[in-house]
């Protein structure tokens, strides 16, 4: 992928690949098992996608929530495209819970629910990020 992409680490926290997009876990652990949606080629604007990108992103939405919601018990389900920062056409997607829940040896507990979330600057180890991907990459479907 391009150097424009580099601040998501795709090719440490892919995890999954669609034709025209892919899946990395977010760096930022806002919600447990929040992930990004990345097109493949540079777009700036929303407004730039091909119809083939337009039509795999449900698949890519619809992958995402059924893993989320089988690993972590997700209930709903957050999108934030807002391209200020990085202006390329991506989706951060926030899985949501009412009720704590525990990955990883650790407790996590959605401080938002019931309202929309927010990109909080949180930290998340790299031993979390990694038992994250690693969830997400054997979970089959």
């Amino acid at each position: 992928m391009q150097p424009e992409y580099d601040k998501f680490q795709p090719e440490r926290l892919t995890i999954k690949e669609f034709d025209h997009w892919v899946v990395t876990v977010r760096t930022k652990q806002v919600t447990l098992g929040a992930a990004v949606f990345l097109l493949k080629r540079l777009e700036p604007s929303l407004a730039g996608l091909q119809p083939s990108e337009a039509q795999e992103l449900p698949l890519v939405a619809r992958w995402f929530e059924s893993a989320a919601s089988r690993l972590f018990g997700a209930e709903k389900f957050n999108y934030i495209a807002a391209m200020m920062k990085d202006p390329l056409v991506h989706f951060h997607a926030l899985p949501r819970y009412s009720q704590e829940r525990s990955f990883g040896g650790k407790s996590w507990t959605d401080k938002f629910w019931p309202k929309v979330a927010t990109l909080d600057d949180v930290v998340t180890t790299d031993e979390e990020l990694e038992a994250l991907v690693e969830a997400y990459r054997d979970e089959k479907q």
